[in-house]
């Protein structure tokens, strides 16, 4: 079975065999579905999926002392074994286009070196150093995702485009390319020490790595069946390389070096998991290669015999084996989902053996420490998915910032009390949860003169909004999107900075009192960007939707949000409030989370607080230690009280105080809700010698220079408020970093300090969270069985004209008519009409063509039927452009 041969935070497979190869969470399974489209297509075309075209070769492999630890048993110096070597060239049948080359090198049983099922080893590899995905999820997005998919990894992921034109080469030939496995798998030495592993082959020591492809302008691979023209007059055959290895095989041979990269593996688990990311390179100059084996190739093999082959990654003695996964974005699940994904396209390719099924998506119990909007939200996402879920809470109520408290009979919001058109989860929430919703009281600046004006509109006159429109959409289009990773480094700079060397004084003239008084800071020092843009865009004034929920404007919860939360979690099975938690441990198999009511077991943990609040509970890590010392709040308080003499009837800015250069301890805004009460809910900064003692006295001092009186104060709640990091650390990918630290030690982090201090962008990146790691498979916006999308939750934007779902099915069922030979049933599933991979293509690239947008290359081959496709891809045709990422990734 598999263990971790003392690697601390890692498992191994022992062999093909290796029950562990099954065992994974929901998350891994609904990823493997997604995966089905290769062995489907197989199963069709008799081909592979990727890398269908390929030239094959006989030898032996030999293998050799050399410096370093001990060998493990199986590479002996002296030992030898026959084998055989596919090299192949991506997704073109066309060798002479600049392509992925790749290497799939199987050693042979000597006694039966004809049986292939046999073979003690495999290793696949292609064309440059590194993979470029981090995970088996991130692959997958790419590799079947639209071009604006991969704009957007882009910016996510600085490394992306250069990791993949890494691995595009020029035609030179097959054996002079260096091959790479990329993904780091086990390597126990001979004194059984572990350590990580990467392969490399090459020609000959010191050998250089050929045929580097300069892309120029090209932001990314054109993707089939699209091809990179050829130069005007290159008239080389498409099988040129396979020709060339044919005939060097022929003339006496060729010959390679296998060598081996180590890395020792020790008792830090997030080294070691750092150390197996196979998007990142090791330092040769600390871990260099070393050459194990010498390999002579000097016979052609026939082609059908390679055909038949199944080159597992899976297939190791024990202590070479791959490392497994439990979710998609652990780095080991890269070979763990090549291992399932091979087996079930080989059975279908071959009918040698049938696929084995994947395994059931698991239910998980999944512990959530927290009851604000983040955790209510996640938590109820996860139950719609079917997991378990325990809701720990240490206040007696839950809501968190999002608390209401009651006064004369009336709720009074503490934090979240202002929705915009931008709510749309929120306000697909209080609609599912039959919780009415109300116009919110107008905004309104309390300006130093003593008059009470609307936010100014500077900003909003043609050309100062339209050079924000074009920044957007050149440096962070995706700012919209749930999280703040993706727009970070592009937003690090300083605010006042920003705004200055970019022309938009007049953003903050019109919406910075709106961003002060809602506790986000002043527009002032190191804080950057990120934030006040993604609260501008929050705002709803950017948006074409000026309607959401029925309101025309700003809405808000009626009697209180106090009440949506309560709604929520009355939904849920298990929320415990009250119950305090005193520490976690977090093990290979999951969590322990001790309380004051007692231990809480789960196969996954959910944390909403900022991650610096709950570090002392936490088996911390290095890494987590590190990103909380960087974290930074705001000091801020609500004061409930009764006053007179102030503006009645909407939420009230106070302009002196909001000012990037006004000293912080004094009130920045007011609410008055009701017409007939004299309850005003009001908000500070804190500063030095304010505490919650002495807030309802210094407010009364505001109070009275504003024209007011306080007359009683009711209550003084005092927040660490908006979570954040400074320009700096955001320009180093602090943002970046936490992501990447999603589902380490069976742990997920949602909240404000990801998400964004506002109660929509809260329930957003939790639901996205949800539908990332647990529930791969599940729609967005689709609910328990039966359940209907909430009415009026998201009134959408005007469609654009274009084909409707009956032209589209029209032009489908002609195309494929043409391509299959005969009339076609719209209601009979695809497969029985487009039995070449190449015929797929073809449609599908001459479908994008008509459409406008890049059609997903797998479309025809996972929806069942014409009429299933013509309907998608009209919803996708009324989609704005942005938005059919999205659309496509929902589908």
């Amino acid at each position: 079975m598999s263990d971790s041969f003392g690697a601390v935070g890692l498992r191994f497979s022992t062999g093909p065999d290796d029950p562990g190869l099954r065992e994974f969470g929901a998350d891994l399974a609904a990823l493997l579905e997604r995966f089905e489209v290769m062995p489907r297509t197989s199963r069709r075309t008799r081909r592979r999926f990727f890398h269908a075209d390929a030239a094959a070769v006989r030898g032996e492999i030999e293998f050799v002392a050399s410096p370093g630890p001990a060998p493990h048993p199986f590479f002996a110096p002296g030992r030898r074994h026959p084998v055989l070597t596919r090299y192949s060239s991506g997704e073109r049948a066309d060798e002479v286009l600049p392509a992925t080359r790749g290497m799939s090198l199987m050693l042979l049983d000597p006694v039966d070196p004809g049986d292939p099922e046999r073979s003690p080893f495999n290793l696949t590899l292609n064309t440059g150093r590194r993979l470029f995905a981090a995970n088996a999820s991130m692959f997958h997005r790419f590799t079947f995702g639209t071009d604006a998919d991969k704009e957007a990894m882009a910016r996510e992921f600085p490394h992306l485009r250069e990791a993949v034109w890494e691995q595009v080469r020029e035609p030179v030939s097959y054996p002079r390319y260096h091959y790479h496995s990329q993904v780091p798998r086990l390597y126990v030495d001979g004194t059984g020490r572990p350590w990580l592993a990467r392969y490399r082959v090459v020609p000959f020591e010191g050998a250089p790595d050929p045929g580097r492809h300069n892309p120029g302008g090209l932001r990314f691979p054109v993707s089939p069946p699209a091809a990179p023209p050829r130069a005007p007059g290159d008239h080389r055959p498409p099988t040129l390389l396979g020709d060339a290895l044919r005939a060097e095989v022929d003339a006496g041979g060729t010959t390679a070096l296998l060598q081996l990269q180590l890395r020792p593996l020790g008792e830090d688990a997030d080294e070691n998991r750092t150390g197996l990311d196979p998007s990142l390179l090791w330092s040769e100059r600390e871990h260099p290669y070393r050459t194990i084996a010498e390999l002579r190739f000097d016979a052609p093999l026939d082609g059908a015999a390679a055909e038949r082959a199944l080159f597992d990654p899976a297939g190791a003695p024990e202590g070479l084996g791959i490392a497994l996964a439990r979710s998609p974005l652990e780095a080991a699940s890269v070979n763990h989902v090549r291992a399932l994904v091979y087996r079930a396209a080989h059975g279908a390719r071959t009918g040698a053996r049938a696929p084995e099924p994947a395994a059931p998506a698991a239910r998980r119990t999944v512990c959530v420490i927290g009851a604000g909007a983040s955790g209510l939200a996640a938590a109820h996402e996860l139950e719609r998915a079917g997991h378990r879920v325990v809701v720990l809470e240490s206040e007696p109520e839950v809501g968190g910032k999002s608390a209401s408290i009651r006064v004369d009979g009336r709720a009074y919001d503490l934090g979240a009390h202002i929705c915009t058109p931008q709510y749309e989860e929120l306000a697909r929430l209080a609609a599912e949860f039959g919780v009415d919703t109300e116009d919110a009281t107008p905004s309104r600046v309390h300006g130093a003169d003593g008059r009470s004006r609307p936010p100014g509109s500077a900003f909003f006159r043609p050309g100062e909004f339209a050079r924000y429109s074009r920044l957007r959409g050149e440096r962070f289009p995706d700012i919209r999107r749930p999280g703040l990773a993706h727009s970070a480094r592009q937003l690090a700079d300083p605010v006042s900075d920003w705004l200055r060397d970019n022309g938009l004084d007049a953003m903050a003239e019109s919406l910075g009192d709106g961003y002060t008084a809602s506790g986000y800071g002043h527009l002032r020092g190191d804080l950057p960007a990120l934030y006040f843009v993604k609260y501008a865009e929050m705002t709803g004034l950017f948006s074409g939707r000026s309607r959401l929920a029925g309101h025309a404007g700003t809405f808000t919860v009626r009697d209180g949000f106090a009440r949506l939360w309560r709604r929520v979690a009355e939904g849920l099975a298990d929320v415990r409030t009250g119950t305090r938690v005193e520490s976690v441990e977090r093990t290979g198999q999951g969590v322990a989370v001790r309380t004051s009511e007692g231990t809480v077991r789960a196969d996954a943990l959910v944390v909403t607080p900022s991650l610096e609040r709950v570090l002392p509970l936490l088996d911390a890590t290095e890494e987590e230690r590190d990103i909380a010392s960087r974290i930074r709040a705001v000091d801020y308080y609500t004061v409930v009280c009764r006053i007179s003499g102030l503006f009645r009837e909407g939420f009230h800015l106070v302009g002196e105080h909001t000012a990037a250069s006004a000293e912080p301890g004094h009130c920045v805004a007011y609410h008055h809700r009701y017409a007939d009460s004299d309850v005003y809910t009001c908000y500070l900064y804190g500063a030095d010698g304010l505490d919650a003692g002495n807030a309802g006295t210094r407010l009364g001092e505001d109070v009275a220079r504003l024209g007011g009186r306080v007359e009683e104060v009711l209550m003084v709640r005092r927040w660490p408020f908006m979570p954040h990091f400074a320009g700096a650390d955001v320009a180093d990918g602090v943002l970046d970093r936490v992501e990447r630290m999603q589902g380490r030690n069976s742990t997920y982090y949602a909240g404000s300090l990801l998400g964004y201090e506002l109660v929509e962008t809260n329930v957003a990146y939790s639901r996205e969270l949800v539908r990332r790691f647990f529930s791969a498979d599940l729609p967005s916006g689709a609910g328990k069985e039966g359940e209907e999308a909430a009415p009026g939750a998201a009134a959408s934007s005007p469609r654009q004209a274009g084909p409707g779902a009956d032209e589209i099915r029209e032009w489908l069922l002609d195309r494929i008519a043409a391509e299959a030979g005969e009339r076609i049933d719209p209601h009979a599933p695809l497969d029985d009409y487009l039995l070449d991979s190449l015929a797929v293509a073809e449609v599908q690239g001459q479908l994008s063509d008509w459409l406008g947008f890049r059609v997903s290359p797998t479309l025809l081959l996972e929806l069942p039927t014409a009429d299933a496709v013509a309907l998608h891809l009209a919803d996708l045709v009324g989609a704005q452009p942005g938005d059919r990422a999205e659309a496509a990734a929902r589908a």
